[in-house]
Formats: structure tokens, sequence, C-alpha cells
């Protein structure tokens, strides 16, 4: 009986760190940053876990955790920037709607859920 009563536990206790993660968005924002970043051309160069030829999403939401960068993210996804990852370039994405370029940075630094 203990075993049961700790796996509800430990299952709740996730669910609920789970929803405090993404309490920042709902659920058409992530449906609609997760279909920007696919239809953008994002996926030539980042990952959610892996650096390709960019950084990986998880290692930009780490590196500006409890940050306010949002709009400066959005801003480097259209404009483009340097010299923030190493020698790399970000290319200007002037196709990125302003709202979608703000939704992508906020659905990133959220830990792109």
């Amino acid at each position: 009986m203990k075993k049961k009563v700790f796996a509800a536990t430990i299952g709740l206790t996730l669910a609920a760190a789970t929803a405090l993660v993404h309490a920042k968005m709902n659920a058409d924002e992530i449906t609609a940053a997760q279909g920007a970043f696919a239809n953008s051309g994002c996926t030539a160069c980042h990952s959610a876990t892996d650096t390709v030829v960019g950084p990986s999403l998880k290692d930009i939401a780490k590196r500006y955790k409890g940050k306010k960068v949002e709009a400066e993210i959005a801003d480097r996804i259209r404009e483009g920037s340097t010299g923030r990852w190493g020698d790399g370039m970000h290319p200007a994405n002037g196709g990125v709607e302003p709202d979608d370029a703000k939704l992508l940075a906020k659905w990133i630094l959220n830990g792109a859920p």
C-alpha cells in the first residue's frame, strides 16, 4: 500500500512540476510556436536538444534562464546576430513575422515544450 501511495505522490509531483514549467504558455501558443519553428527554416540549424549548426533550444533556454530577453531573442530571430555562440552567425530571417518571432522566443525560453 505504501508503494502505491508513494508512486502516486511522485506522479502528481512530476505532473505539477511539468505544469509549472509550461504555465507561461497555453496549448494553442505551444502548438503555434512548434509550427513556426518547423515552417520557418529554424530546423536547418537548430534542434530541441542537440547542437546542429546553431545551439540547441535547450542550451539557449539554459543560457538565458531568469533573464528578460524575450524581445532581444525575437529581434535576433528576425534580424540575425553574430558572435553570441562563438564565431558563428545567426542569419536574418525577416520572413518570420514579428508576432511569430516573439512567440518563438517565448517558447524557446520556456524550454521549447
